[in-house]
């Protein structure tokens, strides 16, 4: 145990002189939700207006019309009830709105693979982004009708995104590039330690009465502390500098424990797939990069598909990110029940990772010596 806690201390002392790592771990982050954040706070996220024209007047046509007024997408979709589909066409040329649907006569009794024909979506050439919008949304509905009865369907009573309420758009972007940058952050660390296996200057250390086990102990000790020191200082940053509310400090702290282990587990097992640190580090950045876009990490889910949060709820950063959303959303509400499936998700990675990273250290370790 001495000799783990030295190798430790040594591994930290030399992490806090490499400036790179500093901005990788906390200089980067605060930059990109500063100006990510800020640059989108004044509209609160991308927003659009969407005019309706319901023709059919029908139970299903007006359940269409409470499907795109979900509570959380208030502030996101911008309603206005049309009374014609030529007010609509109007609205749309005067640009009082951005796209608008009408909804057809007939629109509740055609078959269910013909309702998409009685829904006519009108908008500009140079809205496009709210063409794609409510075309998702429409098509969102019409697949929710087809494989559900209409009175299962979750439209006037929606369970919102995040318990508790919604988040400020600077508050999202710092949970998103705190758990992005823990995994880079992370990553370095780990990408040292296979570079003293590959150029074998960590038989030094074994040439020491110091086992094997103790070293990698040492090692992984020197990067839980490095992820945990990281974390809470975005914490306490971003509290200071935007005032973002992380929620209970309980279950923070347990998640923030949960999410290091998490990153030095999935870095660790992809580090440990390659031939050297070189290759490692590619595989692992091109990974992360995919698993934090898949994540929701860049992109707030509110007004896509249900599909997106459930993909990004299959990563285990993902499950990171949710989880502190979902905390920050709850605020004084928010206890570990609140997080139960990522704490659950990012410990079982991060132990795994870990556990089979170790296993193959060691067995290159035996090599060398």
């Amino acid at each position: 145990m001495h000799h783990a806690w030295l190798i430790c201390m040594k591994d930290l002392r030399q992490r806090m002189r490499d400036r790179t790592a500093l901005i990788v771990a906390v200089v980067a982050p605060l930059a990109l939700t500063a100006l990510v954040g800020m640059a989108l706070s004044g509209s609160q996220g991308i927003s659009m207006r969407l005019g309706i024209a319901d023709l059919d007047g029908s139970a299903l046509s007006h359940a269409l019309v409470a499907f795109v007024q979900r509570p959380w997408l208030k502030g996101i979709i911008e309603v206005r009830q049309i009374a014609s589909r030529t007010a609509a066409q109007a609205a749309v040329e005067r640009r009082e709105v951005d796209c608008a649907v009408v909804i057809e006569r007939g629109f509740a009794d055609a078959a269910s693979d013909d309702k998409s024909k009685s829904i006519e979506i009108l908008g500009s050439g140079s809205a496009q982004f709210a063409l794609q919008g409510t075309r998702a949304l429409v098509q969102d509905f019409l697949q929710r009708v087809a494989s559900k009865r209409v009175d299962q369907l979750p439209i006037a009573s929606v369970t919102a995104l995040s318990p508790g309420g919604s988040l400020r758009m600077i508050d999202f972007f710092a949970a998103s590039m705190t758990v992005l940058f823990l995994t880079f952050a992370v990553l370095s660390g780990v990408r040292a330690l296979q570079s003293e296996v590959d150029s074998r200057t960590i038989l030094r250390l074994m040439a020491s009465p110091t086992e094997a086990t103790a070293i990698l102990a040492g090692k992984f000790a020197a990067l839980l502390l490095i992820g945990l020191t990281q974390m809470s200082v975005m914490i306490a940053a971003t509290s200071i500098l935007f005032g973002t509310k992380w929620g209970n400090p309980l279950p923070v702290a347990a998640l923030v424990a949960t999410s290091v282990l998490m990153a030095i587990g999935l870095t660790a097992f992809l580090m440990s797939l390659a031939k050297n640190a070189e290759q490692g580090t590619a595989l692992a950045a091109i990974v992360i990069s995919l698993l934090s876009v898949v994540g929701g990490q860049f992109l707030p889910p509110q007004g896509l598909p249900d599909v997106f949060e459930t993909l990004a709820r299959l990563t285990p950063n993902g499950q990171a990110f949710y989880g502190f959303v979902d905390l920050s959303a709850a605020g004084s509400n928010g206890s570990i029940a609140t997080i139960m499936q990522p704490l659950l998700f990012t410990l079982v990675v991060g132990v795994a990772g870990i556990a089979f990273a170790t296993f193959r250290a060691r067995a290159a370790l035996q090599r060398i010596t």
